[in-house]
């Protein structure tokens, strides 16, 4: 599964990093994993932005689109199942405030909260097994090296 989270933030450079670091160690810990075939794709969207420009940073549902097929820059075209994508919003207040670890932990505990998120999918994501893919969300949070 291809598995990452992107972002509309404006924290420190220092906490950017850290924050694209995780997002990689995510992406390359599920890049071999499978959980069916009906997602292929599912990216998370990580808001955290200054309070006055909280209001243009609106949060998006969960969104499911089901792409049948897509041109390579070879010439080739792949076929997608899908792709799944909705937002999460932080404060920006909490995440300046604490030490990077902590700001690591917040940033995880949101992400493993938001996977009730999961639950809206639509009906016809028969092929996905939603309870083993948080499974191993869950263990890959549980192990501190991605800190």
């Amino acid at each position: 599964m291809n598995f990452g989270l992107t972002f509309e933030i404006n924290l420190s450079i220092e906490k950017r990093k850290l924050f694209i670091g995780l997002s990689d160690k995510l992406t390359n810990y599920f890049v071999r994993k499978n959980y069916g075939s009906d997602i292929e794709y599912l990216f998370i969207g990580v808001i955290s932005v200054r309070p006055e420009f909280d209001q243009f940073f609106k949060i998006r549902k969960l969104k499911y689109k089901n792409i049948h097929k897509t041109k390579l820059l070879d010439g080739g075209i792949k076929e997608l199942k899908c792709f799944v994508s909705y937002d999460i919003k932080l404060n920006f207040e909490d995440f300046v405030s604490v030490t990077n670890e902590e700001s690591m932990n917040l940033l995880m505990n949101e992400i493993i909260k938001s996977l009730s998120n999961l639950d809206t999918l639509p009906k016809k994501v028969k092929n996905f097994d939603k309870d083993k893919f948080i499974s191993d969300l869950m263990q890959f949070s549980k192990n501190q090296d991605h800190f």
